[in-house]
């Protein structure tokens, strides 16, 4: 498992069990000087399939710095190792620094291969390692959680990409686990820009009434992401299903056709080839129109991460997108 950029700490250990860990992670804390201060927002929970799933939740979390120091528990499964009694753990731990305001902080990685019984009881591994009174946000990285998985249960907020894990295909799951715990969705949050430029268009006197009189709205995009985003117009415009139809394309695009009081409105949002851009308009007969380019910020897996992590409530909003995108894609 990669280390991060500068440790201020670190320790391995084979074989081990989570009190060997939390004596470890005790002593990294007293040892030497501190060349920052150690502060927490957060334990985040990362379980991953494998070791490079492992990395890339450790390396999204370092990218976010000072944002979101915490505790960042990966549980890498090892379904191949050999078979044996126990709880048994290989573990790594990994001090390492940020900056937030201007202050140096640092915050901690506790990297866990699973073996054993151990795997069946996660949430008896997470326990004496999660920070009391923070926030606990549990992330499948690439997975599903287990139907009736008590780590679920521990967890303030449950992370998933739907992307990841199958589109279309999930959604089901993934529904039936926002009715038990709060659920954030990565390709939800990737979508935010795409939902502000829409809404965005409908803004001012002359264009805000045609929200009401839409009547055909044209989605395209990848399988999955273009789902959520009609099932998001579906749920916010109370459309019906017909009014939907769907295109396969690479990047997003939605064209909305309206009508009020006789006239005719068209509401756009196109991906610029070629560019990290969005082309919207809105015109109505007769005038006005409206023009602009808007940016696309970063997208990566540490700013989805970022967003995800910033609010922690539940989102009904999501929810009625997803049963949305559910409706289309039966």
């Amino acid at each position: 498992m990669a280390e991060a950029v500068t440790d201020l700490g670190h320790w391995e250990g084979r074989d081990v069990h989570v009190p060997d860990v939390l004596v470890a992670l005790e002593r990294l804390r007293r040892s030497g000087e501190r060349t920052a201060t150690r502060t927490s927002v957060v334990t985040l929970v990362a379980v991953a399939e494998d070791a490079e799933a492992g990395r890339a939740a450790c390396d999204a979390m370092h990218v976010l710095g000072g944002r979101h120091p915490g505790r960042t528990i990966v549980l890498v499964m090892d379904p191949g190792a050999a078979p044996r009694e126990g709880p048994w753990l290989d573990a790594e731990v990994h001090l390492h620094p940020a900056e937030a305001e201007g202050v140096n902080v640092w915050s901690e990685d506790v990297i866990l291969s699973v073996r054993g019984s151990a795997q069946r009881h996660l949430d008896s591994v997470v326990e004496p390692l999660a920070l009391p009174d923070l926030p606990l946000a549990l992330w499948y990285v690439s997975s599903e959680p287990r139907p009736g998985d008590p780590l679920v249960d521990a967890a303030d907020v449950v992370l998933v990409d739907s992307k990841e894990l199958g589109g279309v295909t999930a959604y089901p799951d993934i529904l039936q686990l926002a009715r038990r715990r709060t659920v954030s969705d990565l390709s939800w949050v990737r979508l935010t820009p795409w939902r502000l430029v829409l809404g965005s268009l409908f803004e001012g006197q002359a264009y805000r009434p045609f929200v009401h009189g839409v009547h055909a709205a044209v989605v395209r995009g990848k399988p999955g992401p273009r789902h959520l985003l009609a099932g998001w117009l579906i749920s916010q415009l109370d459309l019906p299903r017909r009014f939907l139809h769907l295109e396969d394309a690479r990047h997003a695009a939605v064209h909305l056709a309206a009508e009020h009081e006789g006239r005719h409105g068209e509401f756009r949002a196109d991906r610029a080839d070629g560019a990290r851009l969005v082309r919207a308009s809105a015109s109505v007969d007769g005038g006005p129109h409206h023009e602009e380019l808007r940016p696309l910020p970063d997208t990566s897996l540490a700013w989805s991460l970022a967003r995800a992590l910033s609010v922690l409530d539940r989102d009904p909003v999501y929810e009625e997108a997803l049963a949305g995108a559910l409706e289309l894609a039966a």
